[in-house]
């Protein structure tokens, strides 16, 4: 593997409650003229899955507990919004900075639970979370395309995410499926021949990051990106799960 293609599905349409994503895809890849083969890797914006699964919360409909009023006004927040939060996390890491950086159910470290307000209607006064099974969604969509395809595809589902000690957001992969998340390359040699002792690759997070160039954090609609030219056949299979560190083995807690 020498280079990797990288394309963005053109004219996505906006996804609604109850919509077949996976049908979807299939007509935008047709209506793209796009070619898939074996091995591709189709990278999908969370965003849509949870549209597409109904994850929307009414906000007036949130009860409000003494905690979160409390927090609320600490921070100037939102209280149904912190309340969320909280309903959303297995603990607060941090307030810090007047941030809620919290440890989610799903395992990961984010800031606000990876509850979105942006791009979606606000209309209804509302908030979109993330898919309540992530790895159910990916494999269910990637189960769905490689049988209507006739192809041996792998799918990540992403999401945004901060970094300790760095500037910006980046995209990360949230769930996959068909494809080896993290690669231990311990006991492989270097250009030196040296033996490597603790070099993990995250592949399906790089993969995200690489994607998440052309999709973009704004308007840009592109919730669709195909990555062509990454060869999983040399690696064995896991989950996006497997990249989550747990707190004992955490260098930043």
């Amino acid at each position: 593997m020498n280079h990797l293609k990288l394309i963005a599905f053109q004219d996505f349409p906006l996804i609604e409650p109850g919509d077949d994503l996976s049908q979807i895809i299939l007509n935008s890849i047709n209506n793209n003229n796009i070619n898939i083969d074996d091995n591709d890797v189709l990278v999908i914006a969370q965003k849509i899955v949870s549209k597409s699964e109904n994850r929307y919360v009414d906000l007036e409909k949130i009860k409000i507990s003494e905690e979160a009023k409390k927090l609320s006004l600490e921070l100037n927040k939102d209280e149904r919004l912190v309340q969320l939060i909280m309903n959303e996390s297995k603990k607060i890491i941090s307030t810090n900075k007047n941030v809620i950086i919290v440890e989610h159910k799903l395992g990961f470290i984010n800031i606000n639970a990876g509850i979105d307000l942006s791009n979606i209607s606000q209309t209804k006064n509302q908030a979109l979370l993330l898919p309540e099974n992530p790895s159910k969604s990916a494999k269910k969509i990637q189960e769905n395309l490689s049988k209507m395809l006739n192809k041996n595809i792998s799918l990540i589902i992403t999401d945004s995410m901060t970094r300790p000690y760095r500037y910006g957001i980046i995209n990360f992969a949230l769930a996959s499926y068909n494809i080896q998340s993290l690669i231990d390359l311990k006991g492989e040699k270097d250009l030196y021949e040296n033996k490597l002792k603790g070099t993990e690759v995250a592949v399906s997070d790089e993969l995200a990051s690489a994607a998440g160039l052309l999709m973009g954090q704004g308007n840009e609609g592109l919730p669709i990106i195909l990555i062509k030219g990454f060869n999983k056949n040399k690696y064995t299979i896991n989950d996006a799960y497997d990249l989550i560190v747990n707190e004992k083995d955490d260098l930043y807690r």
